[in-house]
């Protein structure tokens, strides 16, 4: 066991050693903003002067889109908390906001890999799928592209995979901290409390417990990181009413960016076929697009169908069903007034996705060699059986044909 603990590692480290690299020669000499950073690290940075009264150094250009004083209250703090931490320590520069998404898509690869270990348990395999699921999320184009630049996305998929990973390794309380990052980071990932309750119930009889684990505990770290904008908007109520009221608004609404830029826009069932991929800039010879994968996305279809009627293993069915509660969020997004949804989204709940993929083929044909197994066996059994019954009435043949002679 040690050796393979040894061989995980050492596999990972290296992928994680080779993924940092090429995230450096590729997105570090970017020198203008990608896409939404022109919002996000700057709400960011007024976050910085106007809720805590700190003005970092100020070093990359302003552009229009950099609104004085806009906080963007559509979306949860923490995220631009963080870029706003990076800032202050290393100023106002693109490279300063970045570097957190890039920290967190390397340890989105590490989570990957740890949940298709847990999910699999069974050893070498679940050395081997592990490392394969870090692979996977290595070579995913939306983590790729998503964990690249200063947006929202890369944030909420790691809180949201790191807290299903503590949760099916039997560390709920941990897991429940984690899972109120997530609802700090974006409120794509609001809906992931029903997936998390629901296997609370296995982990907790106690229905104050799972009360106290599954919504309180999520809930106060959301609330104890909305604090200071609460206290800039005036207190809870103006908070209420112009973020958490306002964010709801914002994602029910079309118009964020004009409905005759169809070839931006697109819809959750959309992102399978990656049709319309959010264009984020060409830089030099790079251009980049959000695009999906459509292997990797069509795959997720059918080891979803496979994971909950023939594995029916309950962790794996937790992960499964947490992407699949995100995706129907933007479904139901959708369906409530806002047309105008972008491929990019997909990297909220890209790993549960990666996770599922890897795990579940591996548990699936596990599956399906141990149903073979079993009717061979079984066959086996009864044709023995049906010789021994052959073998007894031809001695009673026997036996009566010397009693008649």
């Amino acid at each position: 066991m040690r050796k393979l603990d040894a061989v995980f590692w050492a596999s990972l480290t290296v992928l994680v050693a080779l993924y940092t690299y090429f995230t450096v020669v590729t997105f570090a000499p970017i020198d203008s903003y990608i896409s939404d950073e022109v919002y996000y690290p700057a709400s960011a940075y007024n976050i910085l002067n106007y809720v805590f009264h700190v003005k970092p150094e100020l070093v990359s250009p302003w552009t229009p889109a950099n609104v004085t004083g806009y906080v963007n209250p559509e979306h949860p703090p923490l995220g631009k908390y963080i870029m706003g931490i990076f800032e202050l320590a290393f100023g106002y520069r693109f490279v300063a906001f970045r570097a957190p998404s890039w920290i967190l898509g390397d340890l989105i690869l590490i989570f990957v890999s740890l949940t298709v270990r847990r999910l699999i348990c069974l050893e070498p395999w679940a050395t081997v799928f592990g490392i394969a699921g870090g692979v996977v999320t290595a070579l995913d184009p939306i983590l790729w592209v998503m964990h690249g630049v200063a947006m929202l996305d890369i944030y909420v998929a790691f809180f949201s995979i790191a807290a299903f990973y503590f949760l099916i390794s039997r560390r709920p309380k941990l897991a429940s901290v984690l899972l109120g990052l997530a609802f700090s980071s974006k409120e794509s990932s609001y809906f992931l409390l029903l997936p998390f309750l629901f296997y609370l119930t296995y982990l907790y009889s106690d229905r104050l417990r799972r009360l106290i684990w599954g919504v309180l505990a999520p809930m106060l770290v959301y609330v104890l990181l909305a604090i200071p904008i609460m206290v800039y908007f005036g207190g809870p109520v103006g908070w209420l009413r112009q973020s958490f009221l306002h964010e709801i608004s914002w994602d029910l609404t079309s118009g964020h960016i004009s409905s005759s830029a169809t070839s931006q826009i697109s819809t959750p069932w959309d992102w399978f076929l990656n049709v319309h991929p959010f264009y984020m800039g060409t830089f030099g010879h790079l251009s980049l697009f959000a695009s999906t994968s459509p292997p990797i996305m069509i795959a997720w279809v059918i080891v979803s169908v496979l994971a909950l009627t023939l594995v029916r293993k309950l962790e794996l069915s937790i992960i499964t069903l947490a992407g699949w509660i995100e995706w129907l969020s933007f479904v139901l997004v959708y369906f409530g007034g806002n047309n105008t949804l972008f491929s990019f989204y997909v990297a909220d709940f890209e790993p549960f996705v990666d996770v599922t993929i890897v795990a579940g083929a591996f548990l699936i044909a596990k599956r399906a060699l141990d149903i073979i197994s079993s009717r061979k066996a079984r066959t086996s059994h009864e044709g023995k059986e049906g010789g021994d019954n052959g073998s007894w009435q031809g001695q009673q043949d026997e036996v009566h044909n010397l009693s008649t002679t």
